[in-house]
């Protein structure tokens, strides 16, 4: 399975996970990175697949201030962009065909506009106005050769090519995290519990549109695993979160999904320790660093 999710490019007041606007974007903020000069990247993912980027983008822009740059990445294969300013949004532009929309993914919500087809030269003129304009310097030459490359390279490689070549000083090692999100009990939490509580919730939804009635009623531990989740994530650059409370809340959720599923619940855990950069994937992710 290829990238998927959204990178975002900002120059946000303090953290760009806990920006407002951010969230928009995607809420499940695994990796974020310095760039330089106060600009931020975050990689991120959301519930809804795909985004839509330029509503968010336009509001992460008048948040911070700055000009803002994201993309959707669909399994490695291909991207969508979009920039922003706080006064104006950029059209949604395919990667790395850029003359029409992709024959391949769906890259909007449902119900809202495919990319708009465009020249590789109005993209790059886009794209070198906007750094001009950020207080970035873009390499054009470079810029033209990333958004013209035929030979088969991952898109998530060509989009952290694409954020080089915009001008930004360096793309920084990944910024440690407060807790070991990729271990038991919070791997169930985020890996299983809330994605099926989410799940249940949209058949429910619909449902009820097709003005049916839901084939069960939301169980207790829904709601419960959501709301967790969404704190796990907006934990995850906290240093002062507490852990070890946060662990017993996903160890009782656990509990009562495994109960009302007509299960014995599991044994405790093994204690917890420091992230494992290798199970976690940061080993990987830090190999785009440049510094």
């Amino acid at each position: 399975m290829g990238y998927w999710g959204t990178v975002v490019v900002a120059r946000p007041n303090g953290l760009l996970v806990d920006q407002d606007g951010i969230a928009g974007l995607g809420y499940r903020h695994r990796w974020l990175r310095e760039l330089g000069d106060g600009w931020q990247m975050v990689e991120t993912t959301g519930w809804i697949d795909p985004p839509d980027l330029l509503a968010p983008a336009g509001a992460l822009a008048t948040s911070t201030g700055h000009r803002v740059f994201a993309a959707y990445v669909s399994d490695g294969d291909c991207a969508v962009m979009a920039t922003a300013t706080p006064d104006r949004v950029g059209p949604l532009t395919h990667l790395w065909d850029t003359d029409g929309p992709c024959g391949v993914y769906r890259h909007q919500p449902r119900g809202m506009p495919e990319p708009v087809g465009r020249t590789a030269d109005e993209v790059v003129a886009e794209l070198v106005g906007w750094s001009a304009a950020a207080g970035l310097r873009a390499d054009a030459t470079r810029l033209h050769a990333v958004l013209g490359h035929e030979h088969p390279v991952a898109a998530d490689d060509l989009l952290f090519a694409l954020v080089k070549a915009l001008g930004v000083a360096r793309i920084g090692r990944t910024r440690p995290w407060a807790l070991p999100l990729e271990q038991e009990p919070f791997a169930s939490v985020t890996g299983i519990l809330a994605t099926r509580a989410r799940s249940e919730a949209a058949y429910r939804q619909a449902a009820l549109e097709d003005g049916a009635e839901p084939d069960e009623p939301e169980a207790p531990w829904e709601p419960a695993a959501i709301r967790l989740e969404e704190q796990l994530w907006a934990s995850l650059y906290r240093p002062e979160v507490n852990v070890t409370e946060l662990a017993r809340r996903a160890r009782r959720l656990r509990e009562a999904y495994d109960l009302a599923r007509g299960r014995q619940p599991r044994p405790p855990d093994d204690p917890l320790y420091p992230e494992n950069p290798w199970n976690s994937g940061r080993v990987w992710a830090d190999r785009r660093a440049t510094d």
